[in-house]
């Protein structure tokens, strides 16, 4: 604890830049090592979940076939006579960062998978540094921000999506960065500027993951609500709150045109959530809950799928709609069907849904019980120095806006969560922040507890 204090304390890391770029330094190069590794040791989980779906419509774009994909998805009817297996068609459910990136790949001189990794390593650094970033901006401290980078840097999931072609990473860094600008514009009086910059990153945000118009509704709501309360700067938030719209909007319409030309729907979304709240009001759902942690975790799982994708693909085909936003209303309504024949089940996966939120670790049919072990020891301490560095930060402005994305986690859970890195992009960064300022604390508290017991040990020495 006193080696802990007097590193924490030292002022080096808030008066030396070479030595701060050291210290990131050496934290990016260590961080570096289980990334490597796991890229080597695991190399079949960069394009599992949707990593090869990412891929395919890159290579549509980089082969001049627009926004597609070659073939048709589980939750996708195909028209009669069609290769499900390959049959190119316009794709309606993924957002366009990632495909985006992935098809610039394509113009390197250079294996795709090989500067895809290398991609994905670069992502994962640049999440650490934006989380650096971030935490400086919220309490104005390298040390601090050192820290929270080093926690951030080993949290089990930042490394595992580091492994993987996925958008978590691409979208926990245009969210950190919107933060910054956020917090820039709050600390330099209202800045318009940043908070236009701020709207623009997380529009960046929506357009990589749909998930993220919630944080943006959220924030502007809460720029209204301050509107109300100040008097005296409201002239200056009305302009902040019109440039982080404008920015947003700008930046989202693009997709928004494409969508109207392709869909007659101009959408800043991707047309995926109907399906995915359908699939998360089901007995997917309730067999996924009810039977977690069990040997017989697969097969019920496994049942409950193919069935459920069965009865559903069979009647959009007996409707002839083989596009995801027409199928839409009929997605939203099997999923309100469910939710009114089964009012218990829904219950008992909604109270689960809230409480995956905060699991400590994937079933045990995912990985080990060692892994698992070695994921509820490390959650348990993270989460008590989450819920510390809360208690510490008290009612400052700072810790309430850092705690928006988890609350956008725990709302979005309820309609849609199925997996657990689901909650990563909105958790890991801010909580990390805030264990950094609860370690930080508890370290000052402890230090100055026993300097004060040495002092007076002292003035008894006669």
């Amino acid at each position: 604890m006193n080696t802990l204090y007097r590193l924490l304390h030292n002022t080096s890391l808030e008066n030396n830049k070479k030595i701060l770029f050291s210290v990131l330094f050496l934290l990016i190069i260590a961080s570096l090592v289980p990334r490597i590794y796991g890229l080597f040791r695991l190399p079949k989980e960069f394009l599992h979940n949707d990593g090869g779906e990412y891929r395919n419509i890159s290579e549509q774009l980089a082969g001049g076939n627009g926004f597609s994909v070659s073939y048709y998805r589980w939750y996708e009817a195909s028209p009669p006579g069609a290769d499900r297996d390959n049959t190119l068609h316009v794709d309606f459910s993924r957002p366009p960062m990632l495909p985006l990136l992935g098809a610039l790949l394509y113009l390197l001189p250079f294996d795709w998978m090989t500067s895809a990794k290398v991609t994905a390593l670069l992502l994962s650094v640049l999440c650490i540094l934006a989380t650096f970033q971030l935490s400086r901006e919220v309490f104005s401290s390298n040390k601090l921000a050192v820290l929270a980078a080093g926690i951030y840097a080993f949290y089990p999931y930042s490394i595992y999506h580091s492994l993987c072609w996925s958008s978590e990473n691409l979208f926990l860094l245009f969210l950190c960065i919107s933060y910054c600008f956020l917090f820039r514009c709050i600390r330099q009086a209202f800045n318009w500027k940043d908070a236009a910059l701020c709207g623009v990153m997380l529009a960046l945000a929506v357009l990589t993951r749909p998930q993220g118009i919630l944080l943006f509704l959220l924030l502007g709501f809460c720029g209204g609500i301050f509107f109300f309360l100040k008097k005296e700067t409201r002239r200056k938030v009305f302009l902040c709150l019109a440039a982080f719209a404008a920015g947003g909007l700008l930046t989202l319409s693009p997709w928004m045109i494409r969508n109207w030309h392709a869909a007659g729907i101009p959408s800043p979304l991707s047309f995926y959530g109907p399906y995915s709240f359908a699939q998360a009001s089901s007995n997917v759902s309730y067999a996924t809950y009810r039977y977690v942690d069990t040997p017989e975790y697969r097969h019920r799982t496994d049942q409950a799928w193919n069935s459920f994708h069965a009865e559903k693909i069979k009647k959009l085909e007996e409707r002839n709609i083989y596009h995801l936003p027409d199928a839409a209303p009929y997605w939203k309504k099997w999923a309100w069907e469910y939710i009114r024949k089964h009012p218990d089940r829904m219950a008992f996966i909604i109270g689960n849904r809230l409480l995956h939120c905060f699991r400590a670790a994937p079933n045990i049919v995912a990985v080990s019980p060692a892994a698992v072990l070695c994921f509820r020891v490390y959650f348990v301490f993270f989460f008590c120095l989450f819920l510390c560095g809360i208690w510490f930060a008290g009612k400052q402005a700072s810790s309430f806006l850092l705690l928006l994305p988890p609350l956008c986690m725990i709302l979005l859970a309820i309609p849609f969560l199925m997996i657990l890195r689901y909650r990563y992009p909105f958790f890991a960064p801010y909580a990390s922040i805030l264990a950094a300022y609860g370690l930080y604390r508890i370290v000052l508290f402890f230090a100055e507890k026993r300097s004060l017991r040495t002092s007076s040990q002292n003035s008894m020495i006669p």
